[in-house]
């Protein structure tokens, strides 16, 4: 009897991970280090007054307000950044995501590359071509320095998704992980970016990226799919077939809809032969019944 063709998963709702977005807030401890350093500057200045004469004094007001515009526009984009994460946690069920989405376009036009990112995360589910044209519009040059890479990984993702490796390979290129300091974004980074450079020659460097983040990490939640995807493709350019089915069976513990990307037509055959055997291992696909036929 013919093997019946397992029915992809339906893909993982991404608002179920909106309610564990991290609210962006002030680094207190590090304004407080900033404000001593200027206060030692500033005690310095005018002991040595006599020495250093009023130029000295005035280059450490000129230090003193240039740290505290940047420190301005740092709260700004703090103050911005809670009230859209406030909005996307709204975004559970498909009449908070329309009011999500009512909010996030009444902001206004201009090219917000934070609300772009917001609507296009919200968009993702049911239309990804559209989230992909939402991020495309973004004009990177004026967006903040720290969306930047936000952007572009993803961006880099939906390509990713969507099998347009060569477009995903030129964000990934660009991104910097350094810039990143959330420890679980710049994992779902370095999941994109490895990805990207394993499905376009560049295994080995995808490889040495992946050992540097624990996908088992709790810290990372639902981002430990994505390193385990990378995985998947990783291991799979560097002809490490085993580790190839481990990653997948460690990426089903924590997502088994992840793997319905793997048996959709178009993929390599082997990664939809042993993504379905994982898949009927964890029972989200049937496995093939054979018909005894008596005579």
């Amino acid at each position: 009897m013919a093997k019946k063709k397992p029915k992809a998963p339906k893909p993982r709702d991404p608002a179920e991970a909106l309610q564990e977005m991290e609210r962006p807030h002030v680094k207190w401890k590090i304004v407080a280090q900033v404000a001593a350093g200027l206060a030692v500057l500033w005690a310095l200045a005018i002991g040595l007054e006599p020495w250093i004469g009023l130029w000295g004094i005035g280059g450490v007001g000129v230090l003193t307000a240039v740290v505290l515009g940047f420190a301005v526009y740092l709260w700004r984009l703090t103050r911005k950044s809670q009230a859209i994460v406030d909005i996307l946690k709204g975004a559970t069920d498909e009449e908070g995501r329309r009011a999500a989405l009512e909010k996030l376009r009444g902001g206004g036009k201009g090219g917000d590359a934070m609300r772009a990112l917001a609507e296009a995360q919200l968009v993702a589910r049911d239309n990804p071509g559209q989230a992909m044209k939402i991020l495309e519009g973004v004009d990177l040059k004026k967006a903040p320095a720290v969306v930047q890479d936000d952007i572009r990984a993803n961006l880099a993702l939906l390509y990713l998704m969507n099998n347009k490796v060569r477009d995903a390979r030129e964000l990934a290129d660009e991104i910097r992980l350094d810039r990143q300091p959330q420890p679980k974004a710049k994992a779902m980074y370095a999941a994109v970016v490895s990805e990207a450079f394993a499905r376009t020659g560049k295994a080995d460097e995808a490889l040495k990226l992946l050992e540097t983040y624990d996908a088992a990490d709790p810290e990372y939640g639902e981002v430990g799919a994505m390193l385990y995807r990378a995985q998947v493709y990783t291991f799979l350019a560097t002809k490490k077939r085993g580790r190839v089915k481990q990653a997948m069976q460690k990426m089903a513990a924590v997502d088994p809809n992840m793997l319905a990307a793997f048996v959709m037509k178009g993929q390599n055959p082997q990664l939809t032969k042993t993504a379905r055997e994982v898949l009927q291992a964890t029972g989200a696909v049937p496995r093939p019944k054979m018909k005894m036929v008596r005579r």
